[in-house]
């Protein structure tokens, strides 16, 4: 008698919740809200985005002409970086946290990857996986040492981010690459097989820069403030679960908009008009004045 009156009792109620389009919504809302809780809290510990250390051609510029990019491996002194960014990594680590590295195919990346892996113990390396989307700017086949001077007055000019490569790429084509390659990895991340790992990104200073765009939805102008990264130098993006986000624990190197104007201005003085270095390079419209949507994660 009393599981009737029970029914009775509790039945409208229920029909009448399930007709409520509102408390439907909400109720739908709160379970969506609290598995992407769930799923975020099983993301990997932190994200930590590496440029790989000195290369042949950092040290001779002239190696571009006459070795394919890809293969051009590190120096001695790159690869005591790499060995030294191992430790620094192992001890942020501890013994008891696990890793995962992404690599990009080119050789200076690749041991870069192999010498910092020599840090740490076998059983906590995870995976390592190459991945070609990280590789760096194509930069066109070999460089013509007799025009690369006006290359690069040319890329100040227009900007890394538009400037494109003679039957190579520019930043916005790397920019597309940076996204296909974060939509794999969350991906994973949402499979719940990263829980309190680490996710390192051993690739080039303009992937890491163009990572960090995309990631926090930075503006063209921003990047363009961005200094690049030091061989070897990395930045940390650490899990923070009240946010549901990662956050940028690295403070980074960069110039002021106004800066960076002054400076491209400077590098290209003499070799355009002035009129047309204005109007071209720095539109009147600031992003600073267009509202910024807020990074959703």
């Amino acid at each position: 008698m009393i599981f009737i009156l029970l029914v009775c009792l509790i039945a409208p109620i229920l029909v009448w919740l399930y007709s409520n389009p509102r408390f439907i919504n909400w109720l739908c809302w709160r379970i969506a809200a609290r598995a992407k809780a769930f799923r975020f809290r099983h993301f990997p510990k932190r994200i930590i985005l590496i440029r790989h250390g000195e290369s042949q051609g950092n040290e001779d510029a002239t190696m571009y002409s006459t070795k394919p990019d890809h293969a051009i491996g590190l120096t001695t002194r790159g690869q005591q970086q790499a060995r030294e960014c191992g430790e620094t990594l192992r001890k942020l680590f501890g013994d008891d946290e696990s890793v995962m590295f992404y690599v990009s195919p080119f050789r200076r990346s690749r041991e870069t990857c192999e010498l910092i892996c020599k840090a740490f113990l076998p059983e906590r390396i995870l995976k390592v996986r190459e991945d070609p989307r990280i590789r760096e700017q194509e930069w066109g086949n070999f460089q013509d040492a007799a025009t690369r001077d006006t290359v690069v007055v040319e890329r100040k000019k227009i900007g890394r981010f538009f400037y494109r490569f003679k039957d190579g790429e520019s930043g916005a084509d790397v920019y597309d690459r940076v996204s296909s390659f974060m939509e794999s990895l969350y991906r994973e991340m949402e499979d719940c097989k990263m829980a309190n790992a680490n996710v390192c990104i051993v690739s080039h200073g303009l992937f890491v820069r163009l990572f960090l765009t995309r990631y926090y939805r930075w503006s063209v102008e921003k990047f363009h403030t961005l200094e690049n990264f030091d061989n070897c130098g990395f930045c940390i993006l650490e899990r923070d679960n009240e946010k549901e986000k990662f956050v940028l624990k690295t403070e980074l190197k960069a110039r002021s908009v106004e800066e960076e104007k002054e400076k491209v201005r400077a590098a290209t003085r003499g070799s355009f008009s002035e009129q047309s270095f204005e109007a071209e390079a720095h539109p009147i419209t600031n992003v600073a004045d267009i509202p910024q949507e807020k990074p959703q994660n």
